[in-house]
């Protein structure tokens, strides 16, 4: 009966952020020196490890960060051996330099239980719990924990394979236009990269989670463009206007495949869907009202879209088109403030970037735009 009662409420919260925090709490009453948990993603495919969620209060668990596996000795060894580290006296590691032990350390945690989250194969990241005694980590909690882990894995496991399924079926529709449209892998990529950054920058920043949904929804934004004609979308010159309405009708068309893509594989209930519905349909949007396709003002424009809606306009700057050279960094800064200063783009967004200059022309290095620059057949700016 106690079990059922627990998976009753466990069912009631709305979403995985929500299951998580009722875990925690329920954690806690039943071993107060449990104090917290936070849960890391791991991303195979680029090996880096990202901050997910966390309980406890703002200020108490490292957020907004991510790093290479590789790079961490004891993270790698505690997924190759699939094992638990637990440390009784965090005082042992003030010597190391790694930047997510000194935040932990001057966060005042004394003692943490370190576990793979493990689904089949798959490693699907990592949990951390933590107390601020020492020792807290011995005796029949251990066993406590490693249930908990295992349900944690469950249910973060269930909502990153539905976000996939998602991004996976986007992506597939989108094959259909790679071969046609000039925007490159390295784009999208950066895409993605530039609207993290943004992201974990604001003030607020978004939280861990919607920062991992917008590096993967962030590169889906044109997906629309399947249905634009080869003559206009990849025309050299200027587009004329009647041309222009038709590459601006990417926006709503793509909202409408991306409807027909969750109506057909039953994902109507993933809540992660609407970021994605936003910035698919609304990252043209200009907060004067004069973008497309609604002409959304202000904050009508949901937070994804304006963020996103800069990351785009800042790369189609510094890549090369069929239509034009690669900008520099600091011609491409000065349009986004010339745009900023008439009121089309977000002011804190197009600060964030300025101001993370350094990371910007980091993943510029890392993921570069392999064209060479295009024979030039004229033309002026469009970004659509």
């Amino acid at each position: 009966m106690v079990q059922d009662g627990f998976f009753r409420e466990l069912n009631r919260a709305v979403d995985l952020p929500q299951r998580l925090r009722y875990l925690g709490q329920r954690l806690q009453r039943q071993y107060a020196q449990v104090e917290r948990f936070s849960i890391a993603l791991y991303d195979e495919d680029n090996d880096e490890v990202r901050t997910y969620f966390a309980t406890g209060a703002e200020g108490q668990a490292l957020t907004h960060y991510w790093t290479q596996l590789s790079s961490s000795r004891s993270l790698r060894e505690i997924a190759e051996q699939r094992q638990v580290r637990i440390i009784n006296d965090l005082d042992a590691l003030s010597r190391q330099p790694q930047v997510h032990t000194q935040k932990i350390l001057a966060q005042g945690w004394r003692a943490s239980y370190t576990a793979p989250l493990v689904c089949g194969d798959v490693l699907v990241g990592f949990i951390f719990f933590n107390s601020r005694h020492r020792a807290a980590f011995r005796g029949p909690v251990l066993s406590h924990l490693e249930l908990i882990s295992q349900l944690i894995a469950q249910l973060v496991y269930q909502e990153i394979s539905s976000v996939k399924t998602l991004t996976a079926a986007v992506q597939s529709a989108m094959t259909l236009c790679a071969e046609r449209d000039p925007e490159t892998g390295e784009h999208l990529r950066r895409m993605g990269l530039y609207s993290r950054l943004i992201g974990a920058h604001l003030s607020p920043p978004l939280t861990d989670r919607d920062l991992e949904l917008l590096l993967l929804f962030a590169p889906l934004h044109d997906v629309g463009k399947i249905a634009v004609p080869d003559h206009i979308l990849l025309k050299p010159g200027p587009l004329t206007q009647e041309e222009f309405e038709q590459m601006k009708s990417h926006t709503s068309r793509g909202s409408d495949m991306l409807d027909l893509i969750i109506e057909q594989h039953g994902l109507s209930n993933v809540d992660e869907v609407q970021m994605l519905r936003s910035i698919v349909r609304h990252h043209h949007e200009k907060l004067d009202g004069s973008g497309y396709p609604d002409g959304l003002k202000g904050r009508e424009i949901p937070l994804a879209a304006r963020i996103v809606t800069v990351a785009d306009i800042f790369d189609a700057l510094t890549s090369v088109r069929c239509y034009k050279s690669a900008w520099s960094v600091d011609e491409a800064f000065d349009e986004l403030i010339r745009l900023k200063d008439r009121g089309q783009l977000d002011a804190p967004c197009v600060q964030v970037l300025i101001d993370q200059r350094e990371s910007v022309e980091d993943i510029m290095r890392t993921w570069p735009d392999f064209r060479s620059q295009p024979h030039f057949a004229g033309g002026g700016l469009k970004w659509a």
